[in-house]
């Protein structure tokens, strides 16, 4: 029987995209995330492994990048070591994850499961939970779907830090016709959004890039969508306002709701006018409008 090996991370939510993203460069094979409703300030994230990581390292590395981010390492509450056999955790774990409707339209939905919501009458995009953030299940993935259902009407979509590409895969599914481009800064994020954009027979439709949002100057986009951190989407938010069409969209997410007033004075800075935010638990999902005359040259 093949033992799996894990690693167990308690941590405040403060710093849960640090951790997972971590737990990633690792080459953890999959992550689950557990909350305690009576502890709701912190997340517990077990990270699975084919041999077993050095914890010493896994630790003193993720507290470097917690000190470099501007976090304190009292924000990592505990990390240990586990194994754990295979027969066990799969069953336990794909249980775990059941299809799950999105706003009116939209359908996530695990490969196991396909079968089951063959007669739905919603749009299904089938990815299957292997990464913490970008299956649907996450409140700020979740937020970004909601709002793309809300406010994209078609047109031209960029899907800035595309990760599993699972935001860029449900603009398609809503308006199959519309140019949507997803990009990236990590080669192994877009390899992974490529092959789940084959998964669901949108290889040929969607364009995936290896990229940075200042490639872009010069284009317009009718909605951009950015599911990141905070303290990325503040720097970028001079960007934004010269990237949409008249009128056009942006949705920010990846948010605390501690730091929707500092991101949305960074966007307002920019001249982008708040539409709507979104709160779901910890986090907040935002939708920014440009201006009628946003990016017409006088």
């Amino acid at each position: 029987m093949k033992i799996w090996h894990a690693i167990e991370v308690e941590i405040d939510r403060t710093a849960e995209m640090i951790a997972t993203a971590h737990l990633w460069s690792h080459q953890t094979t999959g992550i689950e995330v557990s909350e305690d409703p009576a502890v709701p300030a912190r997340v517990t994230l077990r990270a699975y492994f084919d041999a077993a990581p050095s914890l010493d390292r896994l630790r003193e590395e993720l507290l470097l990048s917690l000190r470099q981010h501007g976090h304190v390492e009292s924000e990592l509450r505990r990390i240990e070591a586990q194994t754990i056999a295979d027969q066990d955790w799969l069953a336990e774990w794909k249980k775990g994850y059941d299809p799950v409707p999105i706003g009116t339209r939209l359908l996530i939905c695990p490969s196991w499961k396909r079968d089951q919501v063959a007669g739905t009458d919603r749009l299904v995009v089938e990815i299957d939970p292997g990464m913490a953030f970008g299956t649907g299940t996450h409140e700020t993935t979740r937020g970004c779907l909601e709002m793309i259902e809300t406010y994209w009407q078609g047109g031209a979509m960029l899907d800035v830090g595309t990760g599993t590409g699972i935001l860029a895969m449900a603009a398609l599914r809503l308006h199959p016709t519309a140019r949507v481009i997803g990009f990236d800064n990590d080669p192994e994020a877009i390899e992974v959004a490529r092959e789940n954009a084959e998964q669901n027979g949108l290889g040929e439709a969607l364009d995936l890039e290896v990229n940075r949002l200042d490639a872009y100057q010069g284009e317009r986009f009718d909605l951009i969508v950015a599911n990141l951190t905070a303290d990325v989407i503040e720097p970028l938010a001079p960007l934004f306002p010269g990237l949409l069409t008249p009128g056009g969209r942006l949705v920010v997410s990846g948010i605390l709701r501690t730091q929707e007033e500092s991101v949305g004075e960074a966007l307002r800075q920019a001249g982008l006018i708040c539409d709507s935010t979104r709160p779901d638990g910890e986090w907040v999902t935002m939708a920014w409008r440009g201006t009628e005359d946003q990016g017409v040259s006088p």
